[in-house]
């Protein structure tokens, strides 16, 4: 059994599974893997967002009872990511005017922070804020404190999503009885996991391709500039391929995983090649990566698109990082570089964090797609494990008889004993006729 200390535990919603997490704070600050647990969804989760309340719940519930099975623990709270289509950013200011010059103070940055956040967005929240410049006058810093100014201007990058997203995640881990220590924006766990500060400060974009959506987050200056989700994953390369050729989803997969490409080669020779698929019929590799190729130069072009919209594609000068599921895909990086504008950008795939991590034996680390529930487990602190409670049979127990003491009767308790008489009404009707042939006598 686990030591019941320093052990930590993350859910994570993605589009194709949820998938819980356990690791064990070291002392060094290290953590070690000791399980990890996913179920597959197929309608219970859409574009990130809970769609299906009930098949969600259980969902969670059979992740939480492998995993105190198998660690012979008892998960009471967890961290949780929080992702899906409705999240973006929103660029927001806020200004002070002054009547003379003032020295900029830490309670004058609270100020403007504590008005940003109270802004309202229709059916919208704000999830958390990234302060961006503040402009002073005609000069433009990250850090206003102690400078003089009759003016000061704070740019706020919020992060927003739809109120829902965050409210259907709470009531299903209510229902499993777990707590939630704490809502983590995934894609900025994952930034914060996968990019150096070196690669932030000099500019780089982070693109996780799932299985329906594909997250952009942008940075410049060590500052996120720019969050989106575009509605557009892996799934629906699938899905083309499934409808086009009238395959079962599973067989779909398995074709473009297999021959899909990104990028739609030059040489069709080698394309040729007829597979066999089901109802004896065959397909050419050509026809499966010119359906592949088409749908993944959407996500491409769409990729390029944020970042070309705000101007950053000469500031990425660490280029853009690829993860997720989708993002194995052959000819992806290469299908980036042909795009306009972004030859010159180095395009590499995330390293998998289940390798640099210490993970248990049972942890098979070649596998993919996790590095979004391990990036929130990193950022985890706080133990999430309890006591089970205990539920004891209810034990009714038959009242002792009491043995009734031996008492030596006495003539005058036999005589108290006796049953006396009853004043009945024949009784009282007798004796009037008694009395009545006494007097005639």
């Amino acid at each position: 059994m686990v030591a019941e200390k320093n052990i930590i535990v993350a859910f994570e919603f993605g589009s194709s599974a949820i998938r819980g997490i356990v690791g064990k704070k070291e002392a060094d600050g290290s953590i070690h893997i000791l399980a990890i647990e996913q179920e597959k969804i197929s309608d219970s989760i859409r574009r990130g967002t809970v769609y299906n309340i009930n098949k969600t719940t259980s969902a969670i519930s059979r992740i939480k009872e492998r995993l105190n099975e198998s660690l012979g623990i008892y998960i009471t709270r967890a961290y949780v990511g929080i992702a899906g289509q409705s999240l973006h950013t929103t660029s927001n200011k806020v200004c002070r005017t002054f009547d003379n010059k003032v020295k900029v103070t830490q309670e004058m940055i609270d100020e403007l922070m504590d008005e940003n956040s109270r802004l309202q967005y229709s059916d919208r929240q704000i999830l958390d804020v990234e302060p961006q410049e503040y402009h002073l006058g005609i000069d433009t810093t990250t850090d206003p404190i102690g400078i003089q100014a009759d003016r000061i201007e704070g740019h706020y990058m919020n992060i927003v999503a739809r109120t829902v997203l965050q409210e259907n995640i709470r009531y299903c881990m209510h229902e499993v009885g777990i707590d939630i220590v704490e809502l983590l924006i995934t894609p900025l766990e994952l930034a914060k996991a996968l990019l150096p500060d070196t690669e932030k400060r000099s500019g780089c974009a982070l693109v996780d391709i799932g299985a329906e959506t594909t997250t952009v987050a942008i940075f410049t200056k060590n500052i996120l500039r720019h969050l989106v989700t575009i509605p557009l994953g892996g799934k629906n390369v699938t899905n083309d391929l499934a409808k086009l050729k009238n395959l079962e989803i599973e067989e779909a997969e398995s074709l473009k995983i297999k021959y899909g490409t990104a990028l739609l080669a030059q040489d069709k020779e080698n394309n040729t090649r007829q597979l066999s698929i089901s109802n004896d019929r065959t397909i050419s590799e050509e026809e499966i990566q010119i359906i592949t190729s088409a749908r993944y130069a959407e996500i491409v072009a769409n990729v390029c698109n944020q970042i070309s919209k705000g101007q950053w594609e000469n500031d990425l000068l660490s280029g853009i990082t690829l993860t997720g599921g989708a993002a194995n895909a052959n000819g992806l990086t290469e299908a980036f570089m042909n795009m306009k504008n972004f030859s010159d950008n180095k395009i590499k795939i995330a390293k998998q964090l289940l390798t640099t991590l210490q993970s248990a034996s049972s942890v098979n680390s070649g596998e993919k797609g996790f590095n979004s529930a391990i990036a929130l487990l990193m950022s985890a602190t706080e133990n999430c494990i309890g006591t089970a409670p205990i539920f004891e049979e209810e034990v009714v127990e038959t009242p002792a008889v009491a043995e009734e003491p031996v008492v030596e009767e006495t003539e005058q308790e036999e005589e108290e004993e006796k049953p006396k008489k009853k004043n009945s009404l024949f009784g009282r009707f007798g004796g009037f006729l008694k009395k009545m042939v006494e007097e005639d006598e």
